[in-house]
């Protein structure tokens, strides 16, 4: 996953949201981790990829082979999205090259809350830009299209389901 601040603003308030879900207590409670929080140098991105690692029980680990585009060693691609103007969009070239399934994290700032999605590989592969979520104005989502059918209870969810396991998904 690549990292970059879109406005600071949501950068901290998704990083935020994100340490309960992600991090251990010790490290989300850590005076350093928040004061890099509060500065807005704690990306979302990061937080997601390497919580998904430490919540998965060893079934994931951090893909090593430079040939390959994906995060992890089962080719699965983890992918943080915010929502703005009620709706998330990811660009063509954030699966360009992917080969496996998308774990997704959805943060909708005026709510502040986070959702969370294992989509298939085979699902996904014919749409140019990956998934999109909908939501409302008041930041409730609008559960309209397919894509809502992946939905996960938890990051831990998110992290512990194996390759195949996307049978078993609501």
């Amino acid at each position: 996953m690549s990292y970059k601040s879109e406005d600071k603003e949501l950068t901290i308030a998704a990083s935020k949201a994100l340490l309960p879900h992600t991090l251990s207590p010790k490290w989300r409670n850590d005076s350093a981790t928040l004061y890099w929080v509060e500065k807005g140098m704690l990306f979302p991105g990061m937080l997601v990829e390497t919580g998904l690692i430490e919540k998965s029980g060893g079934l994931l680990e951090a893909n090593t082979n430079p040939n390959r585009t994906e995060d992890y060693n089962d080719y699965s691609d983890a992918k943080f999205l915010s929502v703005v103007n009620d709706c998330t969009k990811m660009a063509s070239n954030a699966v360009k090259n992917k080969r496996g399934a998308l774990r997704i994290v959805v943060f909708e700032p005026k709510q502040d809350n986070v959702y969370f999605f294992y989509v298939p590989r085979r699902k996904w592969k014919d749409y140019v830009c990956g998934p999109n979520f909908p939501f409302k104005g008041d930041g409730t989502p609008r559960r309209t299209n397919h894509w809502w059918g992946y939905e996960l209870d938890s990051f831990k969810e998110l992290a512990r389901i194996e390759k195949e396991d996307w049978i078993n998904v609501r």
